[in-house]
């Protein structure tokens, strides 16, 4: 496997792991209304706001290296999501809002930004736009795991 290929694997999962955790968190809060002191879900709603606030925090820094790469890219949302993170709360239809815009327009540009991305054959491109090193796919993992560890028993766990 080359180094593009890598750093696309990466991308990849970690937008799988956005989606995933969206409606993770989405599911969690759709049920009955949490609890003042509903520990669970307040663990769960920290866990997620800390993966999605980081991750979607580097796929915005992305969208801007992104745009001195390719002038004339699709438009970007990773800011948007970002502000819709921060608005989430306790109320089960923010984050049911965000969940849906992940998994609706966040994730087709996110697919139309991974096409663009797919024609250029540069690793010093790929190495400008991801900004990923070791560190932060130790950081993506450990997030990760956190979510799942927070996830109720019976619910589905993310992959």
């Amino acid at each position: 496997m080359n180094e593009i290929e890598l750093l696309r694997n990466q991308i990849a999962t970690e937008r799988r792991h956005v989606r995933e955790i969206a409606s993770a968190c989405a599911a969690a809060h759709a049920g009955e209304p949490a609890r003042p002191a509903d520990a669970a879900l307040e663990a769960l709603r920290t866990a997620c706001s800390d993966y999605l606030g980081c991750v979607l925090e580097w796929f915005d820094r992305r969208d801007q290296r992104l745009g001195e790469l390719y002038p004339r890219h699709p438009a970007a949302d990773s800011r948007t999501a970002l502000e819709s993170l921060k608005q989430a709360g306790p109320a089960p239809a923010t984050w049911q809002a965000l969940a849906a815009f992940i998994n609706g327009p966040w994730d087709a540009q996110r697919a139309a930004i991974d096409a663009l991305l797919a024609t250029n054959p540069r690793v010093a491109d790929w190495r400008a736009f991801c900004g990923i090193d070791a560190d932060s796919v130790w950081r993506e993992r450990m997030l990760y795991a956190r979510v799942r560890a927070a996830l109720p028993s019976g619910e589905p766990h993310a992959r």
